[in-house]
């Protein structure tokens, strides 16, 4: 996952595909192995729409079954993981449909493309380990899973505890501003033994719109219990 994640920063798709796509074989049982495959296709699809448009098709297509699939499971360990992956879904849906891709595999009374402002995603790769994301807005407001409601309209999505996220911010109309991305890491038996813990971040603004903007962001982490400023977005 780690090397996967790095190729896609790289736009180095075709191996990060083959390589999220061994570990789909390795961990079916885990939604982010269908989640990161999935990004990574929607990714590349974005790169062939204009060029090659039955390849952007065709992983659209790929893309669009993955995230269905963690929409309609049941996911115990990681329960609301498919209201993130739906948004993801949705996001891929108008880029499709450009390129004459109607058919999709969810209800389409669950077909609500998205424009947000802002959107941030968090993840890591060591199972059984609390990661918290914290994004403290303009306003000095800070939004967290403690306090997931910010009177601006910021949302943070349910806290994983046990491993890999996501944990994502949403923000539909953001103010003007500064807005720091922060992390606090608990630790846990699974990274004693990895030695520390990498952390990939995205960071979108203007999400679902064509103008929008993508920043992604990798770390490794290895102190805990400890608040760390992982990046930061000025409108």
């Amino acid at each position: 996952r780690i090397l996967a994640h790095r190729l896609v920063q790289r736009d180095l798709l075709d191996i990060a595909i083959l390589l999220f796509e061994r570990v789909l074989l390795m961990r079916p049982e885990e939604p982010q192995s269908l989640r990161d495959l999935a990004l990574a296709l929607e990714r590349r699809a974005d790169t062939h729409a204009d060029a090659r448009p039955r390849v952007a098709r065709r992983d659209y297509k790929r893309a669009m079954a993955l995230l269905a699939k963690v929409v309609m499971t049941s996911w115990d360990r990681f329960a609301e993981i498919e209201l993130i992956a739906l948004v993801e879904f949705n996001h891929i849906v108008p880029k499709a449909e450009r390129l004459g891709l109607h058919e999709h595999p969810l209800d389409d009374r669950l077909i609500r493309p998205l424009e947000l402002d802002v959107r941030i995603a968090m993840t890591w790769d060591a199972d059984m380990t609390d990661m918290d994301m914290h994004v403290v807005e303009p306003s000095g407001e800070e939004a967290y899973y403690s306090h997931n409601r910010t009177t601006i309209g910021g949302l943070v999505s349910r806290d994983f505890t046990r491993g890999y996220g996501p944990e994502v911010y949403l923000l539909r109309r953001a103010m003007s501003g500064r807005y720091q991305v922060k992390t606090k890491y608990f630790g846990s038996s699974a990274a004693k033994l990895a030695g520390a813990v990498t952390l990939q971040v995205d960071i979108f603004t203007n999400y679902g719109r064509p103008n929008e903007a993508r920043r992604s962001l990798t770390f490794r982490l290895t102190e805990r219990k400890q608040l760390f400023t992982v990046g930061e977005i000025t409108l």
